[in-house]
C-alpha cells in the first residue's frame, strides 16, 4: 500500500484529488490542512485515510504530524503539496499582509515541510514529492502580486530538488495548472480562459502523477500557449501582456 501525504486536503483542488486518489484501493491517504472540520467530513467518505491537523507557516505543527505517522507505523511514501492561498492585487496598491501569507503559505510552507520530511526520504532511499504551481508562475503576470512570485518560486524550488535528490531515489515533479474554479478563482473579476471543474484538475494530477514528467501543466491549450508566451523577449512578453484589459 502507498502512503500518501496530502497537505492542503480539506478545499478545492485537495478535496477532488483525496476522492480521486481513494478509487485505488492500494493508496493510503494522510489528509492535512488546518480546517479540521472539512478534513474528517472528507475522511469519513475515505475508507483508507488518516487525519491530521497541520499549520503548514509552523515547523513544530509539521513535527507533530510526522509523530502521528511514526506512532501509527507509517512512513510517508509520496507528499503532494497543495496549500495555497491567493489575494488578487496590483502593484498600485500592495497589502503585505497578503503578500507575506501567499509567500509563507505557497512557497516557504512547501520548503518548511521537505526540510524536515526529506532526510526520511534520503535515509529511506525512496520517496515521491508533487508540488503544485501554476501557470501564473511562468512569467510576472498583471495584478498577482505575491502569488505569482510564490509560483515562480515552486517551480523554482522543485529545480532545486530536481538536482539534488534523483540520486537518492526521489522523484520530483512539479504540476503547473491553470484556472481551475475554487473559492480562490472566484475572488477573479474577469473572465478566466479555459477555466476547469477540481475534479478534472485531480484528473490530470492523478495521470501526470503515473508519468516520468518533471514539470506538467493544463489544461493543454492554454497551458501550453502560456508556457509558449513565458519564451518571448522581454519586450514583446510586456507588449502582449499590455494589451490585456
Amino acid at each position: 500500500m502507498k502512503n500518501i501525504w496530502l497537505i492542503g486536503a480539506s478545499e478545492g483542488i485537495g478535496k477532488a484529488l483525496a476522492k480521486e486518489l481513494s478509487l485505488d484501493n492500494n493508496n493510503y491517504l494522510i489528509l492535512s490542512a488546518r480546517n479540521q472540520e472539512s478534513l474528517h467530513e472528507l475522511s469519513s467518505t475515505i475508507k483508507n485515510s488518516l487525519v491530521t491537523y497541520l499549520d503548514v507557516s509552523n515547523a513544530k505543527s509539521i513535527k507533530d504530524s510526522l509523530a502521528i505517522f511514526k506512532n501509527n507505523n507509517i512512513r510517508v511514501d509520496c507528499l503532494i503539496y497543495l496549500a495555497g492561498f491567493y489575494e488578487p492585487m496590483s502593484a498600485t496598491k500592495i497589502n503585505m499582509a497578503a503578500v507575506e501569507k501567499m509567500i509563507d503559505i505557497n512557497l516557504t510552507g512547501a520548503i518548511r515541510v521537505i526540510s524536515i520530511l526529506a532526510p526520511e526520504f534520503i535515509a529511506n532511499r525512496s520517496g515521491h514529492i508533487v508540488l503544485i504551481g501554476s501557470v501564473a508562475g511562468y512569467r510576472g503576470l498583471p495584478n498577482a502580486i505575491g502569488y505569482s512570485a510564490s509560483k515562480a518560486g515552486i517551480i523554482n524550488f522543485a529545480e532545486n530538488l530536481k538536482c539534488d535528490l534523483p540520486k537518492y531515489g526521489i522523484k520530483i515533479q512539479v504540476i503547473n495548472p491553470g484556472f481551475v474554479k475554487t473559492r480562490l478563482t472566484d475572488k477573479n473579476n474577469f473572465k478566466m480562459p479555459f477555466i476547469i471543474s477540481p475534479e478534472e484538475a485531480a484528473k490530470n494530477i492523478v495521470k501526470i502523477m503515473k508519468s516520468n514528467k518533471f514539470e506538467s501543466r493544463f489544461p493543454f491549450i492554454f497551458a501550453n500557449l502560456l508556457k509558449l508566451v513565458s519564451q518571448l523577449p522581454y519586450w514583446l512578453y510586456f507588449k502582449i501582456v499590455s494589451l490585456i484589459k
